[in-house]
């Protein structure tokens, strides 16, 4: 058990590294609705310790009906803006993006379509509705397998349908699937349910990732706070993969 009562070994988010889930790309999903927002966005990031970040907008059809382009675009009007009036080291490092994809009847023809946006060996985020559960999930994790990539799956501490079902995320990860963990959902932000289930996961050594899934910058103020929580003391030894990518 990594559960130790200490005095936190870090004063902010570097033994992580890179945050391989937010919402810092401007004007194309819920997350920065500008490039001044996500330039703000970033310089937090990098002061809460990030050195580099992976952007993953939504892309989901029935609301963000991003494409490799328009993520792309984005992308390159955000290295443009970070090419303008600063240092080196007053931003983290973005160097590559990929995408958040929702597990709906839309995804197949989507990967179909293009290849998915990945990170790291592959790696590729998925997310399910808050809603219900997709029952295509398990298919759909085994067409990416197939195709070569490894699935992630966002925050599943968040999904109300599956508190309290620990063989559930058990099976996840006995086919290959990769957890990631909001940071966030160690507070109450997101309430009681995601807290105590993301505990659990975390006490059973299932997550593989961490990432903010940072939109805005009250997200940035609930990540400052989280810092002098006794909650963070739980994740500075987790063998978290962030650090390797």
């Amino acid at each position: 058990m990594f559960f130790k009562r200490k005095e936190s070994l870090y004063k902010d988010y570097s033994f992580l590294g890179v945050d391989m889930h937010n919402h810092i790309l401007a004007g194309i999903d819920d997350g920065a609705p500008d490039i001044q927002t996500s330039i703000q966005l970033l310089t937090e990031l990098k002061n809460l310790g990030f050195s580099e970040i992976i952007p993953t907008p939504h892309t989901y059809t029935s609301l963000y009906p991003n494409t490799p382009n328009t993520i792309g675009d984005a992308f390159d009007s955000l290295q443009i803006a970070m090419s303008m009036g600063y240092s080196n080291d007053g931003l983290p490092i973005v160097k590559r993006y990929a995408s958040e994809y929702m597990i709906d009847h839309h995804f197949s023809g989507i990967i179909i379509s293009n290849p998915p946006l990945s990170f790291g060996q592959n790696r590729v985020l998925i997310e399910m509705s808050f809603a219900d559960n997709a029952p295509m999930l398990f298919e759909e994790i085994f067409h990416l397998q197939l195709k070569g990539f490894t699935p992630i799956l966002a925050h599943p501490e968040r999904y109300p349908y599956l508190f309290g079902q620990l063989g559930y995320f058990e099976h996840l990860v006995s086919i290959g699937c990769e957890l990631q963990l909001n940071l966030l959902s160690l507070t109450d932000h997101y309430g009681k349910g995601p807290q105590k289930t993301a505990l659990k996961l975390l006490e059973k050594n299932m997550y593989s990732w961490a990432g903010t899934d940072t939109h805005h910058m009250g997200h940035i103020e609930l990540l400052q706070k989280l810092l002098t929580s006794k909650l963070f003391r739980k994740i500075q030894e987790y063998p978290f993969k962030n650090s390797f990518l």
